[in-house]
């Protein structure tokens, strides 16, 4: 890790465009578990090897990442905008589009404790919570952002300046700050407590995932060029490196090890929009860790597990997992 907090020590940051990764030796899943309804938002569940998915039809599952066995709960009458996991792991926190937010148990049939956000007149694109599920950010068709205390439903900041719809929004717990990539090719970042900008990226083209390193605060962001950019917080989020995926695939998803270590980085085939897969690289060397099979389907989202090397991915209508335990 940079002890200023950026990526400048990482072979990714050398301010050129590197190669693409090595595929890596390709690993079949370790699980797969269907869904009943569409999966609309991913989250892993702190202190535990379990993710909870949020479903188009107001449930959100929490599932072990091994086997057939899941937790299903239902706190909501509508689409599940984002799942969150506190931070002792024992209940999640979600929001959906009736604008309800619930904080439920992870218990089989457990009840929550609902109450309402404002979520404005504009449709929902992009949500999340941060890791501990303590704040709220959305960000709607229109370019605005709403940051919400999670805890109370309590509207902290209303924050402008992208013009058009959100594509992607990022939570950093601890400091507490916020990524917004709009479809306007700006990518902007907020201190979430004050509410205050404190980075800015101009781009040609929009970025379609955005995620923190939880190690350091380094971002990273990729979408319709090929390439995963990370961006600085030392230097208020500059560029700082890149590396360039090979044609036709464009980013569809990004996520960090918790430990910073790990990089995975979702494709998907822009000529069909159809095909597409999953690779696992070290950060700091480029190494390819793995390449994760899909079957040749993409990836709407993915995480790291909280506990353990494992990857869960929303493919479709199924997560499924890989555990890399043997190979990071």
């Amino acid at each position: 890790m940079n002890p200023g907090g950026g990526v400048a020590g990482t072979a990714l940051a050398l301010g050129r465009a590197a190669g693409p990764p090595a595929s890596g030796q390709s690993l079949a899943p370790s699980g797969v578990v269907t869904m009943a309804a569409e999966v609309t938002s991913l989250t892993a569940v702190n202190g535990s090897a379990a993710v909870a998915a949020g479903l188009a039809d107001g449930r959100v599952t929490v599932w072990n990442g091994r086997d057939s066995n899941v937790i299903e709960l239902k706190p909501h009458a509508a689409r599940v905008l984002a799942v969150g996991s506190t931070a002792d792991g024992l209940s999640v926190v979600s929001v959906a589009a009736d604008s309800t937010l619930v904080r439920t148990r992870i218990t089989a049939g457990a009840k929550g404790a609902i109450q309402r956000v404002d979520l404005g007149s504009s449709p929902v694109r992009a949500a999340v919570f941060s890791g501990d599920a303590t704040l709220l950010a959305t960000g709607n068709a229109i370019g605005a952002i709403r940051i919400f205390d999670a805890l109370t439903g309590a509207l902290r900041h209303e924050l402008p300046g992208h013009r058009t719809e959100l594509q992607d929004l990022a939570l950093r717990t601890a400091p507490p700050q916020l990524a917004s990539a709009g479809a306007d090719a700006d990518l902007r970042v907020w201190d979430a407590v004050s509410g205050k900008p404190i980075g800015f990226v101009d781009s040609d083209l929009s970025l379609f995932a955005v995620a923190f390193n939880p190690a350091d605060g380094t971002l990273a962001g990729g979408g319709p060029d090929r390439t995963v950019t990370l961006y600085d917080p030392a230097r208020e989020f500059a560029p700082a490196g890149r590396f360039e995926l090979q044609a036709p695939e464009i980013v569809s998803t990004i996520a960090w090890s918790r430990d910073g270590r790990l990089l995975a980085i979702g494709d998907i085939d822009d000529a069909t929009l159809s095909k597409g897969g999953i690779r696992v690289i070290d950060a700091a060397t480029r190494a390819a860790v793995a390449a994760l099979d899909t079957g040749g389907a993409p990836a709407a989202r993915c995480v790291f597990l909280a506990q353990g090397s494992g990857v869960v991915a929303v493919i479709g209508n199924e997560l499924r997992a890989w555990m890399l335990d043997a190979r990071s």
